[in-house]
């Protein structure tokens, strides 16, 4: 099927390129005979080839055919970018470099065969030259300016050169104002490096600079409070834990442990830190409860901690917080009730092993643990947490 449509889009591109070539000669006064020249012989060829089953050679043949002028530049282009989406990426390296060559093609057009040149080399690695290539487009301020700074972002981002991939990613985002999520991303890895070098000044720096791009970055807010924590700064780990909880309650269980030190600091008031992010969040994650459970457990014991853990289960079924309830009730009965608690308890540890927590919102990837960038789409702060969903109430009709 895809054969056929590519010796259609052939076909088609040759009878154009007949047609103009025929009009061009009446013009000037000479019209090429209906046949036995050089272009019907090629296009005879073609077809003998298609007829005996040989599409390879049926394309070359038609590509031979199809004479290169300003008017079927497009079509040029778009039967290199076919074979690069078949795979064929050496042929259409081969269309378009052959393009590039001819020197009547308009400003536009050179700028449009460049730029697929230029994702040609992508697509087979060649880095260094798709780098050069797009550079020209760039600094040519080209119409294809944007999706040249798109595609060296994407270089620097692959070779994991966050340097120069802030640098551009700067240009990109006047013309792209969302890539501002991503540009943020960069400077959180030039400060995760600076971290592993023990250059806090420099980490701290990328980290606003992060926040600067993008101020929902919570990606920062995690890494400063992680950051003054190792400085022993308790009141501002507690500034970015309110920061984090303001802008995305969801993600306030990736920092439980920071919030329980700055707690025990007394720079944080936990219990209220937690039922603020519960109020604010709809539904809210069970790690958060389960965290406020333990504060109602040590203010008030086991008995109120049960109560709020059963009252949100009910409506947010949770396999953790049957966990809790186990691991809560399993020093207030006997032997026998224990014994059968913990037979309990092993079967809904079995059923978390194979749990995952969180997905992909761009393609579905789904896994145990937060990734910032998506190990299979490579889009950033795409996975969020996995949420349970709330069941109807009984005798309520679900609204579509």
């Amino acid at each position: 099927m895809q054969e056929l449509l590519f010796l259609a889009l052939f076909v088609v591109a040759l009878a154009i390129g007949w047609l103009l070539g025929r009009r061009e000669a009446i013009k000037v006064g000479f019209l090429v005979k209906p046949h036995g020249s050089a272009l019907d012989r090629q296009y005879f060829i073609g077809l003998n080839y298609l007829l005996n089953e040989q599409p390879d050679e049926a394309i070359e043949t038609f590509i031979r055919a199809l004479e290169v002028n300003p008017e079927t530049v497009e079509t040029h282009i778009a039967i290199g970018k076919l074979f690069c989406q078949r795979g064929d990426v050496e042929r259409a390296i081969k269309v378009h470099q052959n393009l590039l060559a001819r020197p009547n093609l308009t400003r536009e057009q050179g700028d449009r065969v460049q730029f697929e040149l230029a994702r040609d080399y992508l697509a087979v690695g060649l880095h260094n030259r798709a780098q050069r290539l797009l550079e020209e487009l760039i600094e040519a301020k080209s119409p294809l300016r944007a999706e040249a700074l798109a595609d060296l972002v994407r270089i620097y981002e692959r070779e994991r050169d966050w340097s120069n991939a802030v640098e551009v990613g700067r240009k990109l985002v006047k013309e792209r104002p969302a890539f501002a999520v991503t540009l943020a991303h960069y400077h959180c890895e030039i400060a995760q490096a600076a971290l592993r070098r023990d250059e806090i000044q420099v980490a701290r720096r990328h980290l606003k600079d992060a926040l600067a791009s993008h101020r929902a970055c919570t990606r920062a807010m995690i890494m400063l409070a992680e950051l003054e924590q190792g400085q022993d700064n308790p009141i501002e780990v507690a500034h970015w834990l309110e920061q984090l909880a303001e802008h995305d309650g969801d993600l306030v269980p990736q920092v439980l442990p920071l919030a329980r030190r700055c707690a025990d600091n007394g720079a944080l008031d936990l219990s209220a830190y937690l039922d603020g992010v519960i109020g604010e969040s709809d539904p809210p994650q069970v790690e958060t409860i389960l965290a406020r459970a333990d504060q109602y457990q040590r203010e008030q014991g086991v008995i109120e901690a049960s109560r709020y853990v059963v009252a949100n289960i009910q409506q947010q079924p949770s396999l953790h917080g049957l966990r809790y309830l186990i691991d809560l009730h399993s020093d207030q009965v006997g032997s026998r009730g224990r014994e059968n608690l913990l037979i309990l308890r092993g079967v809904v540890e079995g059923l978390l092993q194979d749990k995952h927590q969180y997905r992909c919102q761009a393609c579905g990837f789904s896994g145990r643990r937060l990734h910032w960038q998506c190990p299979t789409c490579h889009g950033w702060s795409t996975i969020r947490p996995i949420k349970t969903p709330v069941p109807v109430a009984a005798g309520k009709p679900e609204h579509l």
